[in-house]
């Protein structure tokens, strides 16, 4: 699958700002120090804003907690376009730094891994070029450069859609044989395998070693939701954002989606006496889930359904613990479905990106509990939510029985293998 002319464009400005500076920095001897034992560098998958998301959030908290835990005395620096600094649930502040434009991006990055004991990649749904290929190109080229310096490199769990980016393939297709690879389902591996030729082994996403919160996750919520409970009402968690309906979007607009998908909810919730918390998962401006579901709220209240709440937290582990005492999520993000899964909670979703299919694979579920954006506004939404509430106890037992099997393949992004082959000069 040769480049495109774009694509082609994207690997010569790469291979003149990144991929040739590293070769000249390769020659230059190390410092008299050694790299720190216990100090690691993170490649966040947004480089923009590392924890913007509670899914970004909660694939560096499970990834450092996990390595905090094999490590005890383990540091982290996070790369990305600006200096600066991130609070990460039970990490604490940790320290950005720019590392990332122009050949100085790459000067930057060179200094810095020389110091660190290995380098880790937040893979998540980047590398299939979906963000940008110019963004897979500079990451390849970095792990490249690491093991070639001696220092391990591992590109954590990620999935691969059908119809990657040329350039990220042919980045990706050259990517050093001591580079640990690890795609975080069954059907990402099969088509990673199939278009970019290169070995890989299966994981789980990072997310699934983040513990949930230890403390109250808010009192009041989890008050609300055993008063739900003991009401006889079924706890239901709801996200929307504007990634996942896309689609939808497009062709209706924003006021129809809220409200064809508010008089669904509030049809189901009267004949399953439910009780909906509403969950944002991102809090970006043009993710849409804070003004979605705000929208959603008001239009369920107006159509008489009484037994709603919003949830107030911008802390992944506490979303985590509020998932796990919840009895279905309906969910446009894959890392809620990921935080509601590890708490054995089942999830009806609304899938995107050839995401989701191997996440359920990994616990034996059926795709029949996912939807397509459109699925949303016609039958098939009443449908598959009244099956989804009909096997809710069956699927968390399949669930809890698996759980312990998917962490463990989730353990495997913590691995970093020792280059064999040191070659500084290529």
């Amino acid at each position: 699958m040769p480049p495109l002319p774009t694509d082609l464009a994207i690997l010569i400005q790469q291979f003149i700002q990144i991929r040739l500076p590293l070769r000249v920095f390769r020659t230059i001897p190390d410092r008299p120090h050694p790299p720190d034992p216990q100090c690691f560098v993170v490649i966040p998958a947004d480089i923009g804003n590392p924890i913007g998301s509670h899914g970004d959030t909660a694939m560096l908290a499970g990834l450092m907690q996990a390595l905090r835990q094999r490590h005890p005395g383990a540091a982290f620096t996070v790369i990305g376009q600006h200096n600066h600094r991130i609070d990460v649930p039970g990490i604490g502040e940790v320290p950005v730094e720019a590392a990332w434009h122009g050949m100085a991006g790459a000067r930057a990055f060179d200094r810095l891994i020389r110091a660190h004991r290995g380098l880790f990649v937040m893979g998540a749904d980047i590398l299939d070029g979906k963000y940008g290929a110019a963004l897979v190109t500079r990451i390849a080229a970095y792990c490249n450069h690491s093991v070639k310096l001696g220092i391990p490199a591992t590109l954590m769990g990620f999935s691969f859609n059908k119809t990657p980016r040329r350039a990220s393939v042919y980045a990706l297709s050259r990517l050093h044989p001591d580079v640990t690879l690890n795609v975080r389902d069954a059907a990402s591996l099969e088509r990673f395998t199939r278009l970019v030729g290169i070995p890989a082994r299966l994981c789980a996403d990072s997310a699934f070693l983040m513990p949930p919160a230890a403390e109250t996750a808010g009192a009041e919520t989890e008050a609300w939701i055993a008063r739900q409970r003991d009401a006889g009402r079924i706890p239901v968690g709801v996200n929307l954002n504007a990634h996942a309906f896309a689609p939808v979007l497009a062709n209706v607009g924003m006021a129809d989606l809220i409200s064809g998908i508010a008089n669904r909810l509030a049809h189901a919730a009267q004949r399953h006496a439910l009780a909906l918390l509403l969950v944002p998962h991102d809090f970006k401006p043009e993710s849409g889930d804070v003004s979605m579901l705000r929208a959603l709220e008001r239009q369920l209240r107006a159509t008489g359904c009484a037994h709603v709440r919003y949830l107030e937290t911008r802390r992944p582990d506490h979303i985590k613990r509020v998932a796990g005492q919840l009895d279905l999520v309906f969910t446009g993000r894959m890392h809620l479905a990921i935080a509601a899964l590890g708490g054995g909670t089942p999830v009806l979703s609304v899938t995107y990106q050839d995401k989701f299919e191997g996440l359920y694979r990994h616990f034996g579920l059926s795709p029949d509990h996912t939807l397509r954006a459109e699925d949303c506004l016609n039958d098939a939404f009443g449908a598959k939510l009244d099956a989804a509430l009909a096997q809710r106890a069956e699927n968390r037992a399949l669930i809890t029985a698996r759980l312990p099997g998917v962490r463990a393949l989730a353990d495997r992004n913590l691995e970093l293998r020792i280059p064999n082959r040191v070659d500084r000069r290529a």
